[in-house]
């Protein structure tokens, strides 16, 4: 092969070698951290939606309890009947239909819904219900209820009634003596949030027992698949083929108690789109590095061609001995030319000095050693340096580990002091009332140390911030509007009233998913600080190049001063973690309320915190 060809050959495989490796290489690393992103959010999606799921379902069936067990119904009249249906069909959001029968079927008083004509009922967002309807929700009322024991109260099977597109469920309370109030639930608050934007890949759809769908879009969903996976467990990077032979990747994640499946769905070719782009773009500079080798290697090549033969010779007569032997090399200078002045030099050196090139030598080894006693003491101190990190890690570890099992430890105290103070409340002069005094301040003392463990496991833990310009812009707005609109239902069930004012260009850079759960966490937190009552005010604004969200909390009284929840709370810990990554703090606002717990002009309390995060 001539020493042309060669060359081209060189040059072609010395330019796309490396784009070739590179290129596969991107390609199988892009991939695989594609897939690995996308079935983490997808499993954060499906632990998010069971749990709302399942707070949702229990608050419905602890209203229900609660309205019922309130009232002794063998006691009541047949009209304080008809009143208790039409409180629970008022006082329960989404109620369409509530009846009341024996143990045979038969109604212990008129069913309460809204009808076409001469209804006096609140109307409200209620559906009209027409007689096809009341009869559909007769046949699934006697089913379930003759399937709820007595004393208990279950939801049943959702179902899509005549003349409506979004699902309801029938919610039965089997009272003692056979009797069972049942009522038709609307679905669509669970619908809508299983919806998605348009132009999104991803699916969200909630299934039941049997994988059939009961809200969300189905458009990938094949049940087979789904009654092929163990019960109550989180199944995670579930990949099947649709019968239309579309491949999907998902994930599910059982809702407690109810046999339920949310399932998020995403076509594999939507998720490896960004691999494809990245093979295209791989494989457009690899022709491109192809033809430039092709061409450059001939042009190149013809011109050395002469020259390196000469060169060749040359080499070969000095490695005879012929020290002086010369080149003429190319005329007009370059790197031919200066390549034959050098070998010339070389030649020359060689002639003259042979013990110079073998002092030189020495030169080169002592060099050497130098330099490997160089690299050996560099690593050594790289060696000492990583065992300080990983001693360090393992500090920040264990203080992780006894915070978090102070909060947990924090739960169950809760419920014992609760109770106790529940039961002394009852009982104040009872015969036990000395002991559960003892329990309450045993609770309280435990408590305390638990807090002072936190106080010490809360060390030098803090997430180092990231540079925020190399994060996605965030609509702060958006992120806070979508929280509030998951935990408004929870505040509502304490009677803490939820107001927000939230302007545009509220602009972060960041990541919207650990945003959203640090919001999530705070809110979560000032809602157990709440008694019923208060109040939470969300506001936002622009300071200068920060964005700032006031959450001002007011009331006739914030526990504050008993377990000290701003301070030691895991929610307010993890969240102070979160918003120091992006650059951002909680602090406490001493112009906007005061200190935590000071009295408000009409008698009440308030408390004020500031969550400050840098201007996109």
């Amino acid at each position: 092969m001539r020493l042309r060809t060669r060359f081209v050959l060189l040059i072609a495989l010395a330019a796309l070698g490396p784009v070739g490796l590179v290129g596969f290489v991107a390609n199988h690393v892009s991939s695989r951290l594609v897939r690995a992103k996308v079935d983490e959010v997808q499993t954060r999606t499906v632990q998010a939606l069971a749990r709302f799921t399942d707070s949702w379902v229990d608050l419905q069936l602890r209203l229900l309890a609660r309205q019922v067990v309130t009232f002794p119904l063998g006691e009541l009249s047949d009209e304080e009947r008809v009143g208790l249906l039409k409180l629970v069909y008022s006082q329960t959001p989404g109620a369409h239909i509530v009846s009341l029968v024996d143990e045979q079927g038969v109604d212990l008083s008129p069913s309460v819904y809204r009808q076409p004509q001469g209804v006096e009922l609140p109307a409200g967002d209620r559906d009209v219900v027409t007689p096809e309807r009341f009869a559909e929700f007769r046949r699934h009322f006697d089913g379930d209820r003759l399937a709820t024991p007595p004393g208990r109260v279950s939801f049943g099977t959702p179902y899509t009634p005549p003349g409506r597109d979004l699902p309801v469920a029938v919610v039965v309370a089997r009272l003692a003596g056979g009797a069972a109030l049942g009522m038709e639930l609307d679905l669509a608050p669970l619908d809508e949030r299983f919806r998605v934007p348009e132009g999104t890949a991803e699916r969200l759809v909630l299934v039941d027992q049997d994988g059939q769908p009961i809200c969300g879009d189905p458009r990938y969903l094949v049940p087979e698949v789904l009654r092929a996976l163990p019960a109550g467990v989180l199944a995670d990077e579930i990949t099947y083929t649709t019968p239309d032979g579309v491949d999907v990747l998902a994930a599910s994640a059982t809702v407690p108690g109810t046999g339920w499946r949310v399932v998020v769905t995403e076509p594999l070719r939507s998720v490896l789109d960004p691999v494809r782009e990245i093979a295209w773009q791989t494989a457009y500079v690899a022709g491109v590095a192809a033809l430039l080798s092709v061409v450059l290697g001939s042009l190149i090549g013809r011109e050395i061609t002469v020259p390196v033969l000469e060169l060749r010779d040359a080499a070969l007569a000095v490695a005879e001995g012929d020290f002086g032997r010369r080149v003429q090399g190319p005329q007009g200078g370059g790197e031919l030319t200066e390549l034959a002045h050098a070998f010339n030099f070389m030649s020359r050196r060689l002639r003259l000095d042979r013990d110079e090139i073998a002092a030189k030598n020495a030169e080169i080894e002592a060099f050497n050693r130098e330099l490997q006693d160089r690299v050996e003491e560099r690593t050594r101190q790289l060696r000492e340096a990583q065992d300080q990190l990983v001693r360090s890690a393992r500090l920040a570890a264990v203080g992780e580990m006894g915070a978090g099992l102070a909060h947990e430890l924090n739960n169950p105290l809760t419920g014992i002091l609760g109770l106790a103070q529940l039961l002394l409340a009852r009982a104040p002069d009872g015969p036990d009332a000395e002991l559960l005094r003892s329990i309450e301040e045993e609770a309280r003392r435990c408590t305390r140390i638990l807090r002072q463990l936190e106080d010490i496991s809360g060390g030098d833990t803090e997430e180092v911030p990231v540079d925020p310009s190399s994060r996605p812009v965030v609509d702060l707005a958006g992120v806070v509007d979508e929280v509030l609109g998951l935990v408004r239902v929870s505040f509502q069930g304490r009677g803490v009233s939820l107001s927000s004012q939230l302007p545009a260009g509220l602009e972060v850079r960041g990541d919207r998913s650990a945003l959203g759960q640090a919001f999530a966490q705070l809110l979560a937190t000032l809602r157990s600080a709440a008694s019923p009552g208060s109040a939470l005010e969300v506001r936002g604004e622009v300071r200068g190049d920060r964005v700032v969200v006031a959450l001002r909390l007011s009331g006739e009284r914030l526990r504050v001063g008993q377990d000290d929840w701003m301070a030691s709370g895991m929610a307010f810990w993890a969240a102070r973690r979160t918003l120091a990554a992006h650059g951002g703090e909680l602090i406490e606002d001493p112009s906007g309320g005061g200190e935590r717990g000071a009295a408000e002009p009409g008698g009440g309390e308030q408390a004020t915190w500031l969550v400050s995060l840098p201007r996109a």
